[in-house]
């Protein structure tokens, strides 16, 4: 691993330096300021939503039919505004905990093992997304579970609880901001770990409900960014898009956005039809667009966005879908001036030999998401 941050210095260091040529076709100015005509039409919706935009219409509040708690779902509701159960009763993942199938954070734990009722204190006023400590490996113990921030509040009172700064870093990063936190976040970037079965829809107050497989056939473009790749397994199927109270047609990348919860497929699936949706708005543009991490954002799936928040605060923005060699796997982000990208697999056949690639979890981890697997069972 010390090679890789080695690397990684001089990728950092390398920002700092004058830019080399750009790529033959590729404008060295902000596209997306200058070339609105072309461009920003099919980027606009895509762009906005990654940055919090409301659309136009103010129809981005779509509500899952099938999400409206019926009476009989009383864990879900009751998991929002906090439950106390043991350690013992939790599912352990290596993104967290789930309680009987939902995603939860753990909190106020009673580790009755700790005799220094300070420290004790100390430890229960802590909230925890990981089992980051020895307290948090005692089955017998009791600790509040939420899927809500707002439980903290109403179980302790105002500010008793805060994230423990160990789950923090290791969610998002180092120098994440604890305030700006959301539990959706975490679950879409680890909704492999937390949801195994399959792709579901999920979110506080609700229980999974489980989804198809992408559509095999595309019919029509997306109707939020106009994107129509034609390829299949971009599109989100027509039986979910109606279940979700969504548009017939709208894409996968552009559903994660506009449901409010964790709409959650493969992370390969979602990738996959990043790069179709971002080769075919490319195709429609009259020039190819300057690297931003604006556009990084709008592209990639919501489970990267941790990641690019991160980057953004020491890189250069990166070229997206970079084919460094010639592979059907290119890199996700790259930085070509410098030899250096980041890929989700690693495959050694397929990098030039001045080409130096960091799989998405080892860049993660030289940032210091996660914790070892090791800090895990089960």
């Amino acid at each position: 691993m010390a090679l890789w941050r080695k690397a990684f210095a001089r990728l950092r260091a390398g920002s700092d330096a004058p830019s080399s040529t750009l790529p033959a076709g590729m404008v060295d100015s902000d596209v997306l300021e200058q070339d609105e005509a072309s461009i920003e039409e099919n980027l606009k919706a895509a762009a906005a939503m990654a940055a919090g935009s409301e659309l136009d219409d103010g129809s981005n509040d779509f509500t899952p039919r099938d999400a409206v708690a019926p009476a009989s779902d009383l864990l879900a509701r009751e998991l929002q505004e906090g439950m106390q159960v043991s350690l013992g009763d939790l599912e352990r993942h290596a993104a967290g905990w789930c309680y009987r199938g939902h995603p939860v954070m753990v909190f106020g734990v009673e580790n009755s093992a700790l005799d220094d009722t300070s420290r004790r204190a100390q430890q229960a006023s802590l909230v925890h997304l990981f089992p980051c400590t020895s307290a948090l490996e005692d089955a017998c113990s009791t600790a509040w579970v939420a899927t809500n921030r707002g439980a903290f509040d109403k179980v302790g009172g105002r500010g008793k609880f805060r994230l423990c700064p160990g789950c923090l870093q290791a969610t998002a990063g180092r120098g994440a901001n604890a305030a700006s936190f959301e539990f959706l976040d975490h679950v879409r970037s680890r909704g492999d770990s937390y949801f195994p079965e399959g792709p579901c829809f999920w979110r506080p107050g609700t229980s999974p409900i489980k989804l198809r497989l992408p559509a095999h056939e595309s019919g029509q473009p997306c109707p939020q960014c106009r994107c129509h790749p034609s390829e299949p397994g971009w599109q989100l199927s027509a039986a979910d898009s109606r279940r979700l109270s969504l548009p017939e047609g709208i894409c996968l990348l552009c559903a994660e956005r506009e449901v409010k919860g964790c709409l959650h497929f493969e992370s390969d699936s979602l990738l996959s039809a990043a790069q179709a949706r971002y080769r075919d708005l490319m195709t429609q543009a009259s020039r190819p667009p300057a690297p931003s991490w604006k556009l990084a954002a709008a592209i990639l799936p919501q489970g990267w966005q941790p990641l690019l928040r991160s980057l953004e605060r020491m890189l250069p923005p990166p070229e997206l879908f970079y084919r460094y060699a010639e592979s059907d796997a290119p890199a996700v982000l790259a930085w070509p001036s410098l030899c250096r990208g980041v890929v989700e697999h690693r495959d050694d056949r397929l990098a030039g030999n001045d080409w130096r690639l960091w799989t998405r979890a080892q860049i993660e981890t030289e940032l210091g998401f996660g914790f070892a697997k090791d800090n895990f069972r089960g």
